[in-house]
């Protein structure tokens, strides 16, 4: 479990779909990285940083929101979990994400935008 994963969908939070890169340490540490975009504009950069933990469920604890203190704790159902997938559903909104693992020095792509 521990590793980097890439996902990209809906955020009920914003009400729009955003792009999200975790890393998930083995002592229970994760950063998420959070980005969207509007007309092809970079409109979000969220950082978070927190702790985690799977135990039946998937629980994150956010401590931190782009250097700021906070606090909020979120779960999910697992739904699958392999070297190369995670799928989740966060409990309380039935919104389902998808991770897909990366490597570690995956960057997240820009939108395909038109040129003219």
């Amino acid at each position: 479990m521990a590793g980097d994963w890439y996902g990209e969908g809906y955020q009920p939070l914003w009400h729009e779909n955003a792009q999200w890169l975790m890393h998930l340490s083995s002592d229970g540490v994760y950063a998420v990285e959070f980005r969207q975009y509007r007309y092809c504009q970079l409109v979000l950069d969220q950082k978070e940083t927190g702790t985690w933990t799977l135990s039946g469920d998937f629980r994150t604890v956010t401590t931190r929101v782009n250097g700021a203190p906070t606090h909020y704790e979120n779960d999910y159902r697992v739904g699958a979990l392999t070297d190369a997938e995670f799928d989740i559903t966060h409990i309380k909104t039935g919104q389902a994400y998808v991770e897909k693992r990366v490597a570690a020095d995956f960057k997240m792509p820009k939108p395909d935008c038109p040129t003219s």
